[in-house]
């Protein structure tokens, strides 16, 4: 019988079992890049990937030799969340797979392995989100993504500092462009805070800069909180300014279809909406 060694889950194997790279080892690393780092059950539900064991033993192995690396996401009680990293030998697959200059790859790498753990949990948040609303879009008949961007620094009218969304998404659904700016609430930003952005989110709109930038005349701002009451103190302090251009929703929400199911709230308006409604 063979006695196998118990594999400590924070350090890398010293004689790791032999990999040979499959396309789908390659998607993984590129995808772990692309998001900055990814849970074991999202990179499962990108990949339709439902095998738990199977997935497992890919990670390991990719981990175990370096193609990825693992931050833990603090927890109260139990075993820290494993989040996978791109590792150093991941860098030259993911740049070629995304077409990106391997040096920018591995400085957001080695940003993302030094991050606080206060970024782990607000990009943990972000990339549930993105994941969310692109399922919806990929998996919807007339329906097809066309842009999805993270560290779009808007500028904005009169002013040298910029505003910097947490991703901008824009779609295409029978004959019309939707085009949306996403914030992703933790509960750190306190109400001043909140009516500062929303206001430059406001600044923007009616600066006529949107359409040069992204060639849409019209958009909304995307804000998804943790919990109902945290979003509806956000509704309030962003109802002090104005009764149009944002949109709101809990993160319990977005697991269905968050483009045409009515779950989001709109400022100063009764009820729930789809992102399609006008």
């Amino acid at each position: 019988m063979v006695n196998r060694v118990r594999k400590n889950r924070f350090q890398r194997a010293r004689e790791p079992d032999p990999i040979a790279l499959q396309p789908r080892d390659e998607i993984i690393v590129a995808l772990v890049s692309e998001f900055r780092f990814l849970a074991r059950e999202q990179l499962q539900r990108l990949l339709d990937f439902p095998c738990v064991t199977r997935i497992n033993i890919r990670l390991r192995k990719l981990y175990d030799h370096g193609y990825l690396s693992r931050r833990f996401l603090p927890t109260v009680s139990g075993s820290p969340k494993a989040l996978y990293v791109l590792g150093p030998r991941g860098v030259l697959i993911a740049s070629e797979s995304l077409n990106l200059d391997h040096r920018q790859v591995e400085k957001e790498r080695m940003a993302v392995l030094q991050e606080k753990d206060l970024f782990l949990d607000h990009q943990t948040l972000l990339n549930e989100t993105r994941i969310c609303l692109t399922a919806a879009i990929n998996n919807t008949q007339q329906m097809r993504l066309e842009r999805w961007s993270k560290d779009h620094q808007i500028r904005l009218p009169g002013q040298e500092k910029k505003l910097r969304p947490d991703g901008y998404l824009c779609f295409f659904c029978q004959g019309k462009v939707y085009g949306f700016f996403l914030e992703v609430d933790c509960s750190t930003m306190s109400s001043d805070r909140i009516k500062s952005k929303a206001a430059a989110y406001l600044d923007y709109a009616r600066s006529g800069l949107y359409e040069e930038d992204f060639g849409l005349r019209y958009f909304r701002v995307l804000f998804v909180a943790k919990t109902e009451v945290r979003l509806l103190n956000l509704k309030s302090a962003i109802e002090e300014l104005t009764d149009r251009v944002f949109c709101l929703t809990t993160l319990d929400r977005l697991y269905g279809n968050p483009v045409r199911d009515r779950i989001w709230q709109r400022v100063a308006r009764p009820g729930l909406f789809s992102l399609l409604e006008d």
